[in-house]
Formats: structure tokens, sequence, C-alpha cells
């Protein structure tokens, strides 16, 4: 393969995998060893919606979705990790996987919202589940609380990520 052709095909793998970062996000997926603490904090019940925003290979919600019998919606902006979420949710009934910006898709049906995003789109994400989420659906957020709104628990583990959990 020439030079050329090689740039152009580093350029557009980067642009693929990359694509979140023109959104303002990047990749950072939430640790296997945390998906039973965020399943307790936010007390899955059977038969709910969970829904995970920026959700990456949605390895948290094909977990989810088979232990706790949930229905679980992934929503993601990286055509990559779309594309392999899609694939793989062909395997588990109960996980729908959805392209595009988060911002862009009515959360009305979710009855758990779980976010790990720079805290620079939170006050957006803030506005955006006080006016579609129902009464009574969580939000849980990793790392960052939302300025201004006092969760109703904290998990924190040592030398760990801290969640956070609303109540809305």
């Amino acid at each position: 393969m020439n030079k050329e052709l090689s740039a152009i095909c580093f350029f557009i793998i980067f642009l693929l995998i990359s694509s979140g970062a023109f959104f303002g996000v990047c990749w950072v997926p939430t640790r296997k060893k945390d998906y039973e603490r965020i399943a307790k904090l936010a007390d899955l019940q059977t038969g709910i919606l969970f829904c995970d925003l920026g959700s990456g290979t949605s390895n948290l919600l094909f977990y989810l979705s088979s232990k706790y019998n949930i229905n679980c919606l992934g929503i993601e902006v990286s055509p990559i990790l779309y594309l392999y979420s899609k694939i793989k949710s062909l395997f588990y009934e109960k996980v729908k996987i959805k392209y595009g910006n988060l911002f862009k898709y009515d959360l009305s049906e979710a009855d758990v919202i779980y976010a790990f995003l720079c805290p620079k789109l939170h006050n957006k994400l803030k506005d955006k589940v006080n006016a579609e989420l129902k009464k009574g659906s969580k939000v849980v957020l990793s790392s960052w609380p939302f300025k201004g709104l006092e969760p109703i628990q904290v998990s924190r583990k040592k030398g760990g990520i801290t969640y956070y959990l609303y109540k809305m």
C-alpha cells in the first residue's frame, strides 16, 4: 500500500473511532467490577427500562439485561462503538441500541438513566432529564455530580469511582 493510501485509511479510521470527540465526549468504559454497585444503587427491578447514555460497547447493558431481566437502551454517538453494540445486541432480546446524539432522543419512558459523561455535558443533561423523565425515575451519574442538585445517595469506594443517584 502506498503512503498516500495508508494516510487516508489511517485518517478514516481515526475519524470513526474518535467521532465522539466531535461531540465533546470520549469513550471511557464503565468498569465491570462496578456493574453490581450500579445495579444496587439504582435498585433495579424486573421489567424496567434502563438507559445508558453514551453506551460505548454496551457491556453494562448486556450484563444487566441478562442478570436482572430488564429492558435496556443504549445511545451511542461513535459509529464504531455503535456498530459493535448493535451487532452484539442481536443476541440479546432485551437490549436495543440507537445511534446518535443522546440529546435528540426522547427519554420519557426510562425508569433509570445511567451516564458516564464529561461534566461539561451535565447541565444540558440535567435540563433534559428534568423536562422528560417521569416522576420517580432515577439517574445514576458516574464520577461527577449534577451541579446544584443534591443526590439522594452516593456510592463511594476507596480507590474507585463515585456514583451519584438522583430521583426525579
